[in-house]
């Protein structure tokens, strides 16, 4: 029985350090790239973010143990995930200055639509017997 807890206990340790690995991290970081692409906010911005300090956090921590090699893979991977980030929230700033632009137009629209009609309106009123 000692044998089958200490092997379930090295699975679970295996397991968490799984999740706690840079490559698990970049899986999280383009999956959230991917979702922040389809559907941009700032609570996804910021979920990335923050999975961008952790891979770094991960990436120092194998420099300090010495595995440089590792470490510069990462680091190569993190840097293009960042351009992909990078595009992403360019993108987002063009279709949300696309629809300022549009709203400030359609407001001008409306506003000059509403100028025609009051003058056409005084110009009834003043032709009238």
């Amino acid at each position: 029985m000692k044998f089958s807890r200490a092997a379930l206990l090295l699975l679970l340790s295996l397991l968490l350090a799984a999740c706690q690995s840079p490559e698990s991290t970049i899986a999280t970081i383009r999956k959230q790239i991917s979702e922040f692409k389809s559907a941009p906010d700032d609570v996804k911005q910021t979920a990335i973010e923050k999975s961008f300090v952790k891979l770094d956090e991960q990436i120092a921590e194998l420099e300090r143990k010495g595995d440089t090699t590792q470490a510069d893979l990462f680091r190569r991977q993190a840097a293009a995930l960042q351009s992909d980030f990078q595009a992403a929230r360019m993108a987002r700033a063009l279709s949300d200055a696309k629809n300022a632009i549009e709203g400030f137009g359609n407001a001008i629209k409306d506003a000059g639509k509403s100028f025609t009609e009051t003058l056409g309106n005084l110009s009834k009123e003043t032709n009238a017997p």
